[in-house]
């Protein structure tokens, strides 16, 4: 097995979850057709409320502590329409890395921010503030994505970080400052908040998609909820270092892992080592060869430990142990 090549590859989600503004790949091959074709499953796109009047004049005053990133569950929404069989999502806890992490690994991990936060969020974000960022894809239009971020932050700082970057101030959803920029027909949103900082890239002809996330987020209508395999996915990861989590769609070929309905990984940092978990949710009457599953995960995500093997219900997990010296942050 070829870890190196699996660390420089798949691992790498874990500083970035995904380049540039496209969104969040879970950088991996998921259970497929033999053809590699990628299918994912979800459910129709879910009803959601009237989303909170957006006002370009009213000036409120936010509560520092009032938002939070934590649970992330909770902010799994969809700014915009959900593209059946897409939904995918990645967490990435910063402060327990770092708190976890040997000194060498979190620094990394903070200069691999530092040079990027700009091209991933639309505008420099100061890395020092960052605690936690959720990325979701849920469209396959290009560039439509959603991330946010949770930490403390300098709303002055990071007004002078958006209207640098080109955006404008757009009034207020709630307590949270909209700023907007529009290039070449496609939108960037931004939701600044001292909790939390909000990034959704949109087609320019999309409706409010800072006040649809937002009250998606205030009524607890999640993606999680609209599809049972997710929801067992996250649930069974529980909080981690980083975590990844995307629906899957059964298909009719037969192979392994070809029922499937949702996969992720989690990782835990343990100061100069991290502990790799691949984990598939099957349904509850399918029938596993440990062998033929190796195999195939082996080849789907190549590097990945299989140090352990677990068939628990309607999970299967591979698992195995890395050195952080070997995860390349770029």
């Amino acid at each position: 097995m070829d870890r190196r090549a699996y660390l420089r590859g798949a691992l790498a989600a874990l500083t970035a979850a995904t380049s540039g503004l496209a969104g969040c790949s879970d950088t991996e091959s998921a259970a497929s057709t033999p053809t590699g074709t990628e299918t994912r499953t979800g459910t129709a796109t879910p009803t959601t409320t009237a989303p909170p009047t957006e006002s370009p004049t009213a000036t409120p005053t936010p509560t520092v502590g009032d938002r939070s990133l934590d649970p992330y569950r909770s902010w799994l929404v969809a700014p915009t329409p959900v593209t059946p069989h897409t939904y995918e999502f990645t967490h990435l806890s910063l402060s327990a890395v770092r708190a976890d992490a040997s000194e060498a690994f979190a620094t990394s991990l903070d200069r691999y921010w530092r040079q990027r936060t700009e091209s991933y969020f639309g505008a420099a974000v100061p890395v020092d503030s960052l605690e936690a960022v959720l990325t979701v894809n849920h469209s396959r239009i290009a560039n439509e994505s959603y991330r946010i971020a949770g930490g403390a932050f300098d709303t002055d700082t990071l007004r002078a970080a958006l209207q640098d970057a080109g955006f404008t101030a757009d009034g207020y959803v709630d307590d949270v400052a909209r700023f907007t920029r529009v290039q070449e027909g496609r939108t960037r949103v931004v939701g600044l908040h001292p909790d939390v900082f909000v990034s959704i890239g949109a087609e320019e002809s999309a409706t409010a998609p800072l006040a649809t996330a937002l009250e998606q987020h205030r009524s607890a209508t999640v993606r999680a909820d609209e599809d049972e395999g997710l929801a067992a996915l996250i649930d069974r990861f529980g909080t981690a270092d980083f975590v990844t989590g995307r629906e899957l769609e059964p298909v009719d070929a037969d192979y392994p892992l070809s029922d499937a309905v949702a996969t992720g990984r989690r990782l835990d940092v343990r100061d100069a080592t991290s502990w790799v978990e691949r984990t598939y949710v099957l349904p509850t009457a399918t029938t596993v060869d440990q062998a033929a599953v190796e195999e195939e995960i082996r080849n789907r995500h190549v590097g990945q430990p299989i140090e352990e093997f677990r068939r628990e219900g309607r999970f299967v997990t591979v698992a195995g142990e890395v050195e952080n010296s070997l995860i390349r942050l770029l």
